[in-house]
């Protein structure tokens, strides 16, 4: 063979594959900004309206209302959370900003201690654990409103507004870094996801519903990620959300374009019916049985079997290497 026939045949070769590069790449630029940019950008949004609550003439289900939101716009951040890869001190943000399953400190004891003294908000929030998602939680809803719970408030939801809006520009600053190497971008897309299945079906719903080998039996409410508002059910429903925004046909051009593109259509088949059962069962669920042991299992068995998905077929085809799920949340 000739060289100028071996070239024109390894042109011929690339074609295809440069050819499926082009027709992915709108799902990836749809990802980022439909997805991970706009979603970022909504938390700072809900995070200024929860601000605007916490004056003199705020009511309690104002408050209530604004957290909710808050913190159904961090769970789909978290739920699909790839800044870490793209900056190493964006990997601590997460731990910032939430405490959920994180640290040995008796949160609620030392926030008490804090409204009982006379120190400057800022002095007596000098822990970042006291200025985290978790700590506004506890201070909006844990005991009855006042004057000094306000100020705490306050100075709680200023710094976590500046967190969110420092991971917002962590987005539009790697923007160019996603689409420039697409199979880092989809490795690092799916990892965040099998690590939010795990934590959604375990730390979120098991551990709370006595569904777990150290709970079983009896449930704990007091473990909710948001323990003393009415926060925690609905931000699984905006997590279970964000994945099928990511994962789901008829969400496209998202993850299910790339895997169809890649020949990966069984195991994304798969995938998107265990997570369509799991959001099922989460939607047919009472209000008034929210946590409720035999309502969760649906939930919980869906989510297991889409996180097996992943890693038995979905991963495997369309070519991205999985780590293992990072369990020790403490």
């Amino acid at each position: 063979m000739t060289r100028l026939a071996a070239l024109s045949a390894l042109f011929a070769a690339l074609m295809p594959l440069a050819a499926a590069a082009q027709e992915v790449q709108p799902a990836y630029q749809a990802i980022y900004d439909g997805i991970l940019l706009a979603d970022s950008e909504a938390t700072v949004q809900s995070c200024h309206a929860m601000a605007g609550t916490l004056g003199t003439d705020s009511t309690a289900q104002a408050r209530e209302d604004a957290f909710t939101q808050l913190a159904e716009g961090w769970g789909r951040v978290e739920a699909s959370y790839i800044l870490g890869g793209y900056d190493m001190d964006a990997m601590d943000y997460p731990l910032l900003i939430d405490m959920f399953h994180n640290g040995k400190e008796d949160l609620h004891a030392s926030l008490e201690r804090a409204i009982q003294s006379d120190s400057a908000p800022k002095k007596a929030l000098y822990k970042n654990a006291y200025r985290s998602i978790t700590a506004l939680d506890d201070m909006l809803f844990s005991g009855p409103w006042s004057k000094r719970r306000q100020a705490l408030a306050q100075e709680i939801t200023g710094s976590l507004c500046k967190r969110f809006e420092t991971v917002h520009q962590g987005y539009l600053d790697h923007r160019d870094d996603f689409l420039a190497n697409p199979d880092e971008s989809l490795g690092l897309l799916m990892n965040a996801q099998i690590q939010s299945l795990y934590k959604t079906r375990d730390w979120r719903i098991a551990e709370v519903a006595g569904l777990t080998k150290k709970t079983l039996g009896q449930t704990h409410p007091e473990n909710r990620q948001y323990r003393w508002g009415s926060a925690s059910w609905p931000v699984i429903g905006a997590i279970l959300d964000t994945h099928w925004r990511l994962l789901a046909t008829d969400a496209a051009p998202n993850i299910s374009t790339i895997g169809e593109a890649r020949g990966a259509g069984a195991g994304l088949a798969s995938v998107q019916d265990m997570l369509g059962e799991a959001i099922e069962a989460y939607k047919s669920v009472p209000e008034d049985k929210a946590f409720a042991p035999r309502e969760a299992v649906a939930i919980i068995n869906g989510l297991q079997r889409a996180q097996n998905a992943y890693y038995n077929s979905l991963a495997l085809l369309i070519g991205v290497t999985l780590g293992l799920v990072d369990a020790d949340g403490d």
